[in-house]
């Protein structure tokens, strides 16, 4: 193929940022969409004219999200909408989804955002011998730990996306869209590296679950025709309620970069921040190319815990895979 033929090939106009990452007109679901790396989704998808709704069991950080982005005025194109709901069970997921649904004959991208970390059992806080660790780790959890992070963070994920493929789908069929609607799935570097981050055996299990979960979910609708694609990313340390950077730390010093070099294992020398998240869900978004995909956003944790950083990439609708270094 010539590259004048790649280039009428796409039949997309130009290649400006504005045509590339274009969510205007968008309507998206963004689950856990009150707080956190959820919130900082739905910001990034208003401000950019779409029509996000959010969900989560608590009414006050869903309030306040709708709030603060209010006060943003003009400099906001699009809106968010905050339906209250537990996605937790199936009855609270078909819920939402008829929600939803009445409000809207389409959905141009589900994000499953939603999470929980239960605590851990400090590997390391007992003699590290068989008997010191069997008693550590098995008095100090619980099965229900085990199965309510698992049902949370992974099972959930399956029913919440299977409830919304109609309306996926609708964004072609109805909605008039090139292509149907997509998913992204929120696992973490937690369900890559090979180990426990001091025992958090639970909740790494679990998101390496959601991280096969979205390669399964991927091919079985590629195989099917259906158009919608399932990408997984998987962050690193971003401030959220569930990884905390102390504010006094946050200085951008050159104490604060080497802390968290050696302390925490980040060779770019900090935490994750709202532009990066951003610009990788839209990368993943908006890219109708791109399915199966596992996005590792972590300023390069993985490489030091000894896992190589992969970008897997599964070429739409064909057998062929790529295999592309992210570092």
């Amino acid at each position: 193929m010539s590259a004048t033929a790649l280039f009428q090939s796409t039949g997309q106009g130009g290649l400006e940022v504005s045509s590339l990452f274009n969510v205007d007109g968008w309507v998206a679901v963004v689950t856990g969409g009150g707080t956190g790396l959820g919130l900082v989704t739905a910001t990034a998808l208003a401000e950019n004219g779409a029509k996000v709704y959010i969900t989560g069991r608590r009414p006050e950080p869903l309030q306040a999200a709708v709030e603060s982005y209010e006060k943003l005025g003009n400099k906001g194109k699009g809106s968010i909408v905050a339906i209250q709901a537990d996605v937790s069970t199936k009855e609270g997921i078909q819920k939402f989804a008829e929600e939803v649904q009445a409000k809207e004959k389409w959905i141009n991208v589900l994000i499953n955002n939603h999470g929980v970390s239960l605590g851990a059992t400090d590997i390391n806080a007992c003699e590290q011998t068989p008997e010191g660790l069997s008693k550590q780790m098995f008095e100090g959890e619980s099965f229900e730990t085990w199965l309510d992070t698992y049902k949370i963070n992974t099972a959930s994920y399956h029913f919440t996306t299977f409830a919304f493929l109609p309306l996926l789908a609708a964004a072609k069929t109805v909605g008039g869209f090139p292509e149907p609607g997509n998913i992204v799935n929120l696992s973490s570097m937690s369900g890559i590296t090979k180990t426990s981050q001091r025992g958090q055996f639970n909740y790494n299990a679990g998101k390496a679950a959601t991280i096969s979960l979205s390669h399964q979910q991927a091919t079985e609708f590629a195989r099917r025709g259906l158009g919608i694609r399932v990408n997984v990313i998987c962050p690193g340390y971003f401030p959220s309620g569930m990884t905390i950077i102390p504010p006094e730390n946050n200085t951008g010093s050159d104490a604060h970069h080497n802390e968290f070099r050696h302390q925490w294992g980040i060779p770019f020398g900090r935490p994750g921040k709202a532009v990066d998240y951003a610009q990788c869900i839209f990368g993943l978004i908006t890219n109708q190319y791109v399915t199966g995909a596992e996005v590792v956003i972590d300023g390069g944790w993985l490489l030091e815990s000894g896992k190589p950083t992969v970008l897997l990439m599964t070429i739409f609708r064909t057998d062929i895979k790529l295999l592309v270094l992210a570092f």
